[in-house]
């Protein structure tokens, strides 16, 4: 019953920081309540939306508690605007470099929240295609005087510059499937592309359909692997809602057939409508008993693992430790979440037994 409450507490006040709607929330909470609070909105890297909500609505909390809440609010701010000049200086890298890119998740999609500086961020992701990915390592290397390791990643190269962790992509997503992988390279070459403004300045990113697939995808991907954390679906409902009149919801219900993505979204949309509280139009579909009953096994390991799967495994396991509990967890979503993504699942879960094995 407690944790019942508890649970019931954390989604009144992420709604009411994303949406900025009337929702009746407590006057006054607990030490225990508050303590609480803190942890799970640390957890699913939440913590500024969560904290400055209750700020906002003038909610008592413990003393002590009080100034940790503000100068936590504060450090996710003061990062926000950190990451958007790091958006900044990678855009100007662009233009020297003559290279065409995109900018995705992140720092475009905090600009639909009610205020972007209270998503928590953590790094610069962006894109470019086979012919200006190479224009944009040359900028690194002359500009930047960054060489990254060829070797870091099969879709991206992962750098830090002043502070900022970037990850600079030549492929976006991972299908373990080539003929889905054709179809996702054909939509994002026809994809014509958006701009946001971070702080004043255009940036380039997705059209909102192609962005708001691409947002759910890699949301899906870290969820069957380890786990992923409410943010990133705050990221998603913040889209379908905030540029709902944007978004082809058919094509987008196409590109989700085409990938074999279908229920699995529809699974995910049903945390958003009935945790998040955003309005079912919003989402394009009508949802069923079925995807209400695997939204609920999401949110379990979404609160369970936490943001990228971090919590509630053990600490100081490395080498083959770390890698048995790693498959542990990989196998039980795997199982749990098969009926969602079966192509993608089954590929994916092969490609981890080659890597173990090998």
């Amino acid at each position: 019953m407690k944790e019942s409450h508890f649970l019931q507490l954390f989604l009144s006040l992420l709604q009411e920081a994303i949406w900025r709607g009337q929702k009746t929330l407590p006057k006054k909470l607990t030490e225990e309540e508050t303590a609480w609070l803190f942890n799970i909105a640390k957890q699913q890297a939440v913590s500024g939306l969560i904290l400055d909500s209750l700020i906002r609505n003038n909610i008592i909390i413990p003393q002590r508690l009080v100034f940790e809440a503000i100068g936590l609010v504060e450090q996710v701010k003061q990062n926000s605007k950190r990451i958007n000049n790091g958006v900044l200086q990678l855009h100007q890298l662009m233009i020297e470099a003559n290279s065409q890119y995109v900018i995705v998740k992140g720092q475009p999609v905090a600009t639909y929240y009610p205020d972007a500086l209270l998503r928590q961020s953590g790094d610069v992701d962006y894109y470019c295609d086979a012919i200006n990915f190479p224009k944009s390592e040359n900028a690194l290397k002359k500009i930047w005087n960054i060489v990254p390791d060829p070797h870091d990643s099969d879709y991206h190269i992962h750098f830090d510059y002043h502070g900022v962790i970037y990850e600079g992509h030549f492929a976006l997503v991972k299908l373990y499937n080539a003929k889905k992988e054709r179809y996702w390279q054909q939509f994002l070459e026809e994809d014509k592309g958006a701009t946001v403004t971070i702080d004043g300045i255009e940036i380039k990113t997705l059209s909102p359909t192609m962005h708001t697939l691409y947002v759910f995808l890699h949301l899906y991907s870290h969820l069957i692997k380890l786990g992923v954390g409410l943010r990133q679906f705050c990221d998603l409902a913040v889209m379908l809602h905030y540029v709902k009149n944007q978004i082809d919801h058919q094509q987008l219900q196409n590109y989700l057939k085409a990938l074999g993505m279908e229920k699995a979204f529809r699974a995910c949309g049903s945390i958003l409508v009935d945790y998040l509280g955003l309005p079912e139009d919003d989402l394009g579909i009508n949802l069923n008993n079925s995807d209400r009953r695997y939204g609920r096994k999401i949110l379990d390991v979404v609160m369970y693992r936490g943001n990228m799967g971090h919590y509630n495994r053990y600490s100081g396991f490395t080498g083959w430790k770390h890698i048995i509990e790693a498959s542990v967890i990989k196998f039980s979503h795997f199982v749990k979440f098969l009926p969602l993504a079966p192509d993608y699942s089954c590929r994916w879960m092969i490609h981890v037994l080659k890597n173990i094995l090998i």
